[in-house]
């Protein structure tokens, strides 16, 4: 049974991505086509019917070329300077428990965005290569350990590490150990990127 505020969130983020969509000017045939995920499927997210899981928001938004970060931060209020921690959007994947908080603020003047994840023991989320309007990223290890298998390479990555990478190529973060990983990933925009 969903909680009332992940309900709440199911639908926030359905209006966002049918806004995101119709902004774009796609169907949903359109959308279905471009990102692999079914027409139905996209309905049943768009309607809060379906809580979507990371993988699936990833195909979303690689389809409409924006970041999760504009899906699940639902910022649709003017760019702030100051980002509270009470303020700042959570969501969960309900696959692998996967959590992440958009801690800066929506639209940062930077162009960069911050996210702090929580990965649990034994978890692993993977994301599909983006084909268009890729960005860039790093990854800063807080606590625990976690694999980030970027195509065919593992990088393990530990307290205080940090790894450059893009989402050109397939990228999969994985928890192998018996604790919760904890790291923050710093995205920047329009950076163009070459082979790691």
């Amino acid at each position: 049974m969903k909680t009332m505020d992940q309900q709440k969130l199911d639908r926030a983020i359905g209006r966002r991505l049918k806004t995101l969509r119709t902004q774009a000017g796609m169907t949903l045939n359109e959308l279905a086509g471009r990102s692999g995920v079914s027409r139905a499927m996209i309905g049943r997210v768009e309607r809060a019917q379906s809580s979507a899981t990371a993988a699936l928001l990833n195909k979303l938004c690689a389809a409409l070329d924006v970041t999760l970060s504009d899906v699940v931060a639902l910022a649709e209020k003017p760019p702030e300077r100051l980002m509270r921690l009470a303020d700042q959007p959570h969501w969960r994947d309900p696959d692998s428990g996967y959590r992440r908080r958009h801690a800066s603020p929506p639209d940062a003047a930077s162009g960069i965005e911050i996210i702090v994840v929580d990965l649990p023991a034994g978890a692993r989320v993977s994301y599909s290569p983006w084909g268009r309007n890729a960005f860039t990223q790093q990854l800063l290890m807080l606590e625990g350990a976690v694999c980030v298998h970027i195509d065919a390479k593992t990088v393990r990555l530990r307290d205080g590490d940090c790894l450059d990478f893009d989402v050109m190529r397939a990228v999969t973060f994985e928890n192998e150990t018996r604790q919760d990983a904890r790291y923050v990933i710093i995205t920047r925009r329009g950076t163009s990127y070459g082979k790691m």
